[in-house]
């Protein structure tokens, strides 16, 4: 097919201080049969106002208002449930996509069922930093590879496009996730493959007001520090517990996956009272080159460890010199 249609599903909530510079580079696409989908979320601020702007501008963007606030993730849900296009681009309120992102991308999708790229991370002020989101810390991942999104995840929402047909497997987003994007990419590398364009098509903003913050390491005391990883182990541990129990009822997983599933929810189940997991770490180390893909190849051994602890261990370890 020819010139197919995208649509790119945004969602918006109090996001006027940085919507028109993300809209401009939408719009401004060298691929031009799109059409852009805005779910808003309850915005009191002049989100509504520019959309609207916008709207009487292109005839191809749809603003929905949601009469309740329905959260992140739910939004989303509506947002793609609403998409007529062949293809669905997700978009963030706040960052800037390169004029060629949805052209690059309908390029080098060819057959796989998801496409994705790392992504260049911005400041406040859209000044734009030599550092990408993944890369080099980690990397990106390919193929038939739903193992590495049982622990981790490299495919952020707002750097993916997806195709229509996998729609049905997508929605509903299960209540439970912790995030749409790592269903996302769970569900198209398990029913078909996902690739990656190799150059960073997307400019990611980090400022001080974003709601997902780069972790203080700053402590009052020791019980301090210890009451806090504690919390996140635990935190940790229940969210895994929530993905892979849903992860689980997904039909078309391999033997292997559905072992690796059984053995780590058995492990995290008792996650408070242990302190190794043996069985575990053996299977782990088995297949790290595929369950921790997205880690530097000298690091997995480390991530293998670090999954077959209990909260014990790990809380023992902070008394260590």
């Amino acid at each position: 097919m020819q010139n197919p249609l995208i649509s790119v599903a945004m969602c918006t909530y109090n996001g006027g201080k940085y919507l028109v510079e993300q809209l401009e580079s939408i719009v401004n696409q060298t691929y031009n049969n799109i059409e852009i989908i805005i779910c808003d979320d309850g915005s009191k601020d002049n989100t509504i106002e520019i959309i609207k702007e916008y709207c009487d501008k292109y005839d191809f963007i749809q603003l929905f208002e949601n009469e309740i606030n329905l959260g992140f993730v739910k939004n989303f849900e509506k947002s793609i449930s609403l998409c007529k296009g062949d293809y669905i681009a997700l978009a963030d309120q706040d960052d800037i996509w390169k004029k060629n992102k949805l052209e690059v991308f309908i390029s080098e999708i060819k057959d796989n069922l998801l496409i994705y790229s790392d992504a260049i991370i911005m400041d406040g002020d859209s000044n734009i930093s030599n550092n990408e989101l993944i890369r080099p810390k980690g990397d990106l991942v390919k193929g038939k590879c739903n193992k590495a999104f049982l622990f981790t995840n490299c495919v952020s929402g707002n750097t993916l496009m997806f195709k229509k047909e996998i729609l049905e497997y997508i929605l509903p987003i299960p209540e439970n996730i912790t995030y749409h994007d790592i269903w996302i990419a769970f569900i198209a590398s398990s029913y078909g493959t996902i690739t990656f364009s190799d150059e960073a098509m997307t400019y990611y903003r980090r400022y001080s007001e974003q709601i997902t913050k780069t972790r203080e390491k700053d402590y009052k005391n020791f019980k301090d520090r210890f009451n806090t990883k504690k919390e996140s182990n635990i935190k940790s541990a229940k969210d895994a517990i929530a993905n892979l129990t849903i992860f689980k009822k997904i039909e078309v997983l391999d033997d292997e996956i559905k072992q690796i599933i059984e053995t780590s929810l058995n492990h995290l189940n008792n996650f408070e009272n242990k302190y190794f997991s043996i069985e575990l770490y053996k299977l782990l180390k088995k297949y790290k080159n595929e369950i921790f893909a997205i880690k530097k190849k000298n690091k997995r051994i480390k991530y293998v460890r670090r999954m077959s602890y209990g909260l014990k261990a790990h809380m023992a370890s902070l008394f260590t010199i």
